[in-house]
């Protein structure tokens, strides 16, 4: 290595922002989380620059402290931006096959979208094989309280997280059946969760149903949704849970390819 590469680093190296990535990589590799004196050991900082670091990251969102376990994790906003740097043609890429077996399993449309913010984002679209369907172009963009795609992804945070999230964003009535009370809202959550799916029943487009469910990443966080659109007479209440079934088997798929394990 030359003496002029050898100065640069010297001179521009900042401790400080060092110390911070190291307790961001350090993290990024623990879903559990981890104390302040066990990232104090781990990465032998003394007490008081662990803290000022660990504060300084909390302050600016970028990590998050359980009050009761004291274990401190990646916030959202971290997590976001790394999703929002991932290739996005490569979890299309990982998608699209199971995509396009759903389709040919159920008929209808199918969409695979993230959450970036406060907004949902359709990265992907495989068409229905009748010929009247629902269609998109990718980038388009999906209000989380009236879709699929919110429902599953908020229903696998954790609740500060979806607090967070439902505290910036109106619950505006698109349809009669939109849900426009957080309360209620919350307690679908809950069933979408313990049910593995998550439906929009006309909410966010009168006369238009879907059935969607979660994709997780090895570190078992809801990075994107898998779901199926069609008219309300093709897809009506009475095939929701099995048709709901059918689409978390393949969005299980997709999360399987991303390293995801489960019991």
């Amino acid at each position: 290595m030359s003496k002029d590469k050898i100065d640069l680093k010297s001179t521009y190296n900042v401790p400080n922002l060092e110390r911070g990535l190291m307790v961001i990589e350090l993290l990024a590799t623990k879903n559990k989380g981890l104390t302040l004196a066990e990232i104090t050991e781990t990465l032998s900082l003394t007490k008081t620059t662990t803290f000022r670091v660990v504060s300084t990251l909390i302050f600016k969102n970028y990590l998050q402290k359980n009050e009761t376990t004291k274990k401190i994790t990646l916030s959202r906003k971290m997590l976001t931006l790394g999703i929002s740097s991932m290739n996005e043609q490569s979890i299309v890429e990982i998608s699209i096959d199971v995509m396009r077996a759903l389709r040919d399993e159920l008929k209808e449309s199918v969409m695979l979208g993230v959450l970036l913010d406060s907004k949902g984002t359709i990265l992907e679209q495989v068409s229905s094989s009748y010929p009247v369907k629902l269609s998109v172009e990718q980038g388009t963009q999906f209000n989380i309280h009236s879709s699929v795609g919110g429902k599953c992804i908020l229903a696998n945070l954790t609740s500060k997280e979806t607090d967070d999230i439902l505290d910036s964003i109106s619950l505006t009535k698109f349809t009669k059946n939109t849900i426009t009370s957080k309360r209620e809202f919350k307690k679908q959550l809950k069933e979408v969760k313990e049910k593995g799916y998550a439906i929009d029943n006309g909410e966010d487009i009168q006369g238009i149903h879907c059935i969607g469910a979660p994709i997780f990443n090895e570190q078992g966080y809801p990075v994107a949704a898998l779901w199926i659109t069609a008219p309300h007479g093709r897809l009506p209440h009475e095939d929701f849970d099995k048709k709901g079934q059918i689409v978390a088997k393949y969005a299980m798929d997709v999360s399987v390819k991303l390293g995801y394990l489960y019991s």
